[in-house]
């Protein structure tokens, strides 16, 4: 009965099921099998909601069984399930370039996946506190930064986007993109969740960043990335080794 429920198929239901003149033995399999799909599109409207909104239900609702045809689920935990939604998409979506509309739910899917995992992610909220928020009256600190090493905790992703979705993110409305590129960090601090533009160099020096506290580097001879790392270090993009 599982195997037929998971595969959505009525085959052999008459040697395990009973019907009756009201419903076949297929037909009640049916049911079960178009709830327990119903379930899986409903968890990934709820990890994808920003998607979901900006496709439609019935555009997302063709994304969504699409999936679980070709990636039933395998794990004991629903949270497991959305993780490739956004390959999948960009596997499956019509040939074209980067920038190309076909796109977008992909590129969009990536950064709703990273916001799941930075939220479930081993974070800095309970290692050696970050740097607050500081005035950039008291900048004379940063000279200390120098004798510290730091890396990338694994709250905070990186992604490299072919679209430009700040305002969509901004506003939490269904917006859609602009075409270019956009270098964005989604990271978790103080238990709250965000999601950072970067510049190109800030996005460089994070990427090169070892993502292990044990593996931890030197900050650069780099005037900008001082400048910047009081930001960093608040908003957990960089934590001290």
């Amino acid at each position: 009965m599982q195997d037929a429920i998971l595969a959505a198929s009525g085959r052999g239901a008459r040697e395990h099921v009973h019907g009756d003149n009201r419903l076949t033995a297929e037909d009640r399999i049916q049911i079960y099998a178009r709830g327990y799909r119903q379930r899986l599109i409903e968890c990934l409207e709820r990890e994808y909601p920003l998607l979901a909104a900006l496709a439609g239900p019935t555009a997302f609702g063709l994304f969504a069984q699409g999936y679980i045809a070709a990636r039933p689920s395998r794990s004991y935990t629903l949270y497991d399930f959305g993780a490739g939604f956004p390959a999948w998409l960009d596997a499956s979506r019509p040939p074209g370039g980067a920038q190309d509309v076909g796109a977008i739910p992909a590129a969009l899917a990536r950064i709703e996946r990273a916001k799941a995992e930075v939220h479930r992610a081993h974070g800095i909220e309970r290692d050696a506190p970050a740097w607050p928020e500081i005035d950039p009256a008291i900048a004379e600190l940063l000279a200390l930064a120098g004798a510290r090493c730091w890396y990338r905790p694994d709250s905070a992703r990186l992604l490299a986007l072919p679209f430009d979705f700040s305002e969509m993110l901004a506003s939490g409305e269904p917006v859609p993109p602009r075409r270019g590129p956009m270098l964005l960090a989604v990271v978790r601090a103080n238990y709250r969740v965000a999601c950072l533009p970067l510049e190109p160099w800030q996005y460089d020096w994070l990427a090169v960043l070892p993502e292990e506290r044990a593996r931890a580097i030197p900050l650069p001879d780099d005037a900008r990335i001082s400048l910047w790392l009081p930001f960093a270090a608040a908003h957990g993009l960089a934590a001290a080794g």
